[in-house]
């Protein structure tokens, strides 16, 4: 039974090996809207409705296993999903290993490869029943940057946010210097706050005071 948020259609296509056809006829299991396509293989369709490609992908591999039960091997190899809603594009954050990513059809795949303009590859590695492969690989990785929230917080990939403190030496000579600590605020008004909390911006005024005496000798040489 169709749930009402199971909204959008989806076509699974199975390339069925003529032998193996023939062997779901004798196990009772004939595909009657399967039709014989090029190299002896018989092309299967069959219409699936989900919430998105993730959740057609999902029920698509239940359906397999569930009718099917092993008889032709991996999903993996026979099995696609189209992407009629173009649900399947690449960007920065895009994960070869999520579901909605995998069994894709050759129209998708084209599409993607060409988005992805070199940094995807056709993942052909064998993999298992348990552990299929993906459909894609990751041949080139984009080196992802933090980003400078203030002139001393900074933000990395994954969203941890950092403060650059400062601390004094020990000796006769005070000096600052700086140490990156790591906030547990995920925004920059609570990571603002967490640092006046914790008290790690307490000497930064030394700083200050440090980069004064440095610059000082130079205008004195400008004023002379």
């Amino acid at each position: 039974m169709m749930k009402i948020n199971d909204f959008l259609k989806y076509e699974i296509s199975l390339n069925i090996s003529y032998e193996d056809y023939f062997r779901l006829i004798y196990d009772n299991k004939y595909l009657i809207e399967a039709r014989l396509g090029p190299n002896r293989t018989f092309i299967a369709k069959k219409s699936i409705y989900g919430n998105s490609r993730k959740k057609a992908v999902h029920k698509a591999v239940q359906w397999f296993w569930k009718d099917f039960k092993g008889v032709l091997g991996p999903a993996h190899k026979i099995m696609t999903v189209d992407d009629p809603h173009e649900e399947v594009s690449y960007d920065d954050d895009f994960a070869c290993n999520d579901l909605g990513h995998k069994y894709l059809d050759e129209t998708t795949m084209e599409r993607l490869l060409a988005e992805a303009d070199g940094e995807l590859a056709r993942d052909d590695s064998v993999g298992t029943e348990n552990h299929p492969p993906n459909s894609v690989k990751r041949i080139k990785r984009r080196r992802k940057q933090h980003i400078q929230l203030t002139s001393r917080l900074t933000q990395s990939p994954g969203g941890t946010i950092y403060y650059r403190m400062t601390e004094l030496s020990e000796g006769k000579n005070v000096r600052a210097k700086s140490k990156t600590v790591k906030l547990a605020s995920k925004s920059l008004d609570k990571a603002l706050k967490e640092v006046s909390r914790r008290g790690l911006d307490k000497f930064e005024k030394f700083e200050k005071k440090d980069k004064k005496k440095k610059s000082l000798p130079a205008k004195i040489k400008h004023a002379a």
